[in-house]
């Protein structure tokens, strides 16, 4: 590799897609990232949601808005898989370690 090559990368994700530079998309996801807030204060001031039902909402929302920002202003909407896999690996690791934490502790609690 040249020094001109490594210095001056061929590829970023604003160069090689020319729908990174658009604002239209970003905008409609702030709309909706302001609607599932909305969305949420909803659920948590509604007293004839069930707790467990309003946890699963609330969570499932988060999972939303991160999606939402991981897609759109981490650009990982214009990556290759692979990058994409590569961020997805952190996030999932954690849920599964807590996922054996859970089942550890249940199981030392049966009789």
């Amino acid at each position: 590799m040249s020094e001109k090559e490594i210095l001056e990368p061929k590829v970023s994700s604003v160069t090689h897609v020319p729908g990174a530079r658009e604002r239209t998309p970003y905008l409609a996801a702030f709309g909706v990232l302001v609607a599932l807030t909305l969305v949420e204060i909803g659920v948590v001031r509604s007293g004839g949601i069930a707790h467990r039902a309003a946890v699963v909402a609330l969570i499932a929302i988060a999972m939303a808005k991160a999606a939402l920002i991981a897609l759109f202003y981490m650009h990982l909407r214009y990556e290759t898989r692979i990058l994409k896999l590569t961020v997805l690996g952190p996030l999932v690791a954690p849920a599964v370690y807590g996922l054996l934490l859970m089942l550890d502790s249940a199981a030392r609690h049966m009789p």
